[in-house]
């Protein structure tokens, strides 16, 4: 991850292009999905979103 100087755990854009090359060819995860329920590569926008809030969730009882 060489090219994205924010948060270091989200890729940069040339790591995200490999990284969804790697995941294509063996069929795993990124942990995203499209509109219709499928797995999806990484977003092209991610290094640019925003936490919904600042406050942690309440815990589910």
């Amino acid at each position: 991850m060489t090219d994205n100087p924010g948060d270091p755990a989200i890729p940069g854009p040339a790591d995200r292009v490999r990284l969804n090359a790697a995941l294509a060819a063996t069929g795993a995860e990124t942990g995203f999905w499209d509109d219709r329920g499928r797995p999806a590569p990484w977003p092209d926008d991610i290094d640019e979103w925003q936490p919904e809030t600042g406050e942690p969730g309440a815990p589910e009882a």
